[in-house]
């Protein structure tokens, strides 16, 4: 039986803020894992972001980390009928203004947010007492400074000015809400985790109900198009989840051995898929971007 080829692409150091060898090591054991439970012999070929328009052939299916607009512009080039995840339409929709937009029209609490010009000609809608985070609005965050809290008017000004001064043209405004934080992550239909990376809850808090916010996560990530995902919610006080933030494919290096033997189970699930369809090309459509 003839080789199934795969395509895996390391996300560009640039888009790794302070995860480039976490990106690098889910990548590299989920296609392992893969490996190791395929039905069928894979050969493999990895590819960093910066190579993809040097890289050519045909390929069964591509696994890939890339963020920046000429990557995915690439990958659709390159492989036009090629199953791809997360599809570029995919990782497009995680920008986060576009995100932002998706998700405020959907039924999964993401917090209310405003778009503001970092050149100071707008005049924000804000709470007197109320802090608000500011967030780039086109990528995830590249630096620390791209997710920053202003807790006053002055330092919200002096801050989108910070953010002009490195050339990002435009934030997301969202109200702090007090509460823990979770990071969770999902791959949909085999696996989602959530865990609590800060506490700042009473412990006579109300116990989290873990169902809603996978309910949630999984109805964003379906909203986004999304096959791997992660993301952030805020605990408040009365026990609500409200998401902060969904993404595509992260680093998952709280729960990788999890997380790469779900990747892969997924890979296989999908080739199986497709192997069934005809012809061929109806099954990429519906998947690729």
């Amino acid at each position: 039986m003839k080789a199934r080829k795969i395509l895996g692409i390391y996300r560009h150091p640039r888009f790794s803020n302070n995860a480039v060898e976490a990106d690098r090591l889910i990548l590299e054991e989920a296609i392992a894992e893969w490996k190791r439970v395929s039905p069928e012999a894979l050969e493999v070929e990895m590819c960093e972001e910066a190579e993809l328009v040097s890289t050519k052939g045909r390929f069964d299916l591509v696994l890939t980390m890339a963020q920046a607009e000429e990557s995915l512009q690439a990958i659709e080039e390159a492989f036009p009928h090629t199953l791809v995840c997360n599809s570029p339409r995919a990782i497009r929709n995680c920008y986060r203004k576009k995100m932002s937009t998706i998700l405020s029209e959907k039924n999964v609490n993401y917090v209310p947010f405003q778009l503001l010009l970092t050149d100071g000609s707008q005049n924000p809608e804000l709470e007197a007492g109320e802090s608000y985070w500011m967030k780039r609005s086109d990528f995830h965050a590249i630096c620390d400074d791209d997710v920053t809290l202003a807790e006053s008017p002055e330092e919200l000004a002096a801050k989108l000015a910070a953010f002009q001064q490195r050339n990002v043209r435009e934030v997301i405004l969202q109200k702090h809400i007090h509460g823990d934080i979770y990071k969770f992550y999902g791959v949909k239909g085999k696996f989602f985790r959530p865990i609590r990376v800060r506490k700042l809850l009473d412990e006579s808090g109300t116990t989290p109900n873990f169902a809603t916010l996978e309910k949630f996560a999984s109805a964003s990530a379906e909203a986004l198009e999304l096959l791997v995902y992660g993301g952030d919610a805020i605990l408040d006080s009365q026990g609500k989840f409200h998401l902060i933030d969904v993404n595509d494919w992260p680093s998952f290096r709280i729960c990788r051995d999890e997380a790469a033997k779900a990747i892969a189970q997924l890979c296989v699930a999908q080739l199986q898929t497709v192997a069934k369809e005809t012809p061929r090309s109806a099954a990429f459509a519906a998947t690729r971007a």
